[in-house]
């Protein structure tokens, strides 16, 4: 696991310019919103299927439509979810879509923590009761700029974001790059 995270982070430094943004909204775009729209696991599972069989059909071709792919399988319930979705996220990456690198880092964080390992980038929270509960997290595996590469926030604003949660005020995302169109 360590030599595939490690070409991760090779694939995505060496190629991180955006592709041109397309005119029209892609099917997984469409996908992606449904999946952003209904909660409902049931209806996720579908859209999962979906697009498992757009990418067994090699329709899948831009780096963004790789984004929305690995969006939609993040959303999953299963660690083989959570792989695929880091597998798909760092394809957008690798094809030029630099607003994968925070679901790189995200999907690993998601898959690490479901095969019950510390998670290295500190994108997820509310493992167990607590909803601001980071744990388990090697907060100290990495440096704040490398998480800055990836656009993950500081380990500080990280704590702040927990501690906004304990007072119950509203989730803030560890993103620091912007979102795609």
């Amino acid at each position: 696991m360590a030599l595939f995270s490690a070409a991760c982070l090779d694939l995505g430094l060496a190629n991180s310019q955006s592709t041109a943004p397309q005119s029209s909204k892609s099917a997984l775009h469409r996908i992606y919103d449904e999946d952003q729209e209904n909660r409902n696991e049931d209806a996720r599972r579908l859209l999962r299927s979906e697009v498992r069989q757009l990418v067994a059909e090699d329709k899948v071709q831009t780096g963004e439509d790789y984004y929305y792919a690995a969006f939609i399988f993040q959303h999953g319930q299963k660690s083989e979810d959570y792989l695929y979705a880091h597998v798909l996220a760092v394809t957008a990456l690798g094809k030029g879509f630099s607003p994968a690198k925070w679901l790189c880092a995200a999907t690993l964080d998601r898959y690490l923590r479901s095969i019950k390992q510390p998670q290295i980038f500190g994108t997820q929270f509310g493992n167990g009761p607590a909803v601001y509960d980071m744990s388990p997290y090697d907060k100290d595996l990495l440096s704040d700029k490398i998480r800055e590469v990836w656009c993950v926030a500081s380990y500080t604003t990280q704590l702040k974001i927990s501690d906004d949660l304990k007072a119950n005020k509203e989730f803030t995302s560890t993103r620091t790059c912007l979102l795609p169109d």
